[in-house]
């Protein structure tokens, strides 16, 4: 996946933001004074469903600008935590030259569509095959790595599977334990390697 070129922040921004593993950024009904452009790491937006389970609604990955209701003068949206250690950058539209207010369209509208995607994904097929989807979208991500021999994993709890798939915890575990039984997955504390990540491909029709 391609990612925007950073842009260049006027001198007065302010300096860059740390937020670590499982902190939050904001919450939802926070106000909102401010972007922000994500420079490492990898977070996510999270809404409260009506039955109370966390659904994770958008990945923000290095490069992305969000933080969108600053723009329309709303409190935010959406809970925000940051899923490994982060580092971002405060943006203030006011400060914004043309070029940079077109990086932030540009940034908004490439989100956008990944969403539209991601909402396909998790909607389209059953568990097992968004499950499939999912850890593969993951592994292309900060939470992705790969075993000395060249395998991938991706740390992730069944938690976050279940809040990224709209799912149960309970049925994620019982299919990741069906997956491992496969030969597909490998599970370990809060990591799942890809063991055959062709059959992986295959069940969820990824083409990424």
């Amino acid at each position: 996946m391609t990612y925007l070129a950073p842009i260049t922040l006027p001198q007065n921004h302010d300096l860059n933001r740390t937020v670590r593993r499982g902190q939050t950024l904001y919450y939802a009904g926070d106000s909102a004074p401010s972007l922000y452009r994500l420079e490492s790491g990898l977070m996510r937006a999270v809404r409260l469903t009506p039955q109370g389970r966390n659904l994770t609604v958008r990945h923000i990955r290095p490069g992305d600008i969000f933080g969108e209701e600053c723009l329309h003068g709303q409190t935010r949206g959406h809970q925000v935590v940051a899923l490994t250690d982060t580092v971002l950058v405060p943006i203030h539209p006011q400060h914004l030259s043309a070029a940079e207010l077109w990086d932030l369209t540009r940034s908004l509208s490439a989100q956008l569509q990944r969403m539209m995607t991601d909402g396909v994904h998790i909607q389209d097929g059953d568990l097992r095959e968004r499950i499939a989807r999912y850890l593969l979208n993951l592994a292309d991500s900060t939470l992705g790595g790969a075993h000395s021999d060249g395998t991938r994993f991706v740390r992730a709890t069944h938690e976050l599977i279940a809040e990224g798939t709209g799912a149960t915890r309970e049925s994620v575990s019982k299919l990741i334990g069906e997956m491992r039984d496969d030969g597909l997955l490998s599970p370990a504390y809060r990591c799942l390697t890809l063991t055959d990540e062709d059959g992986l491909r295959l069940l969820s029709g990824y083409h990424g």
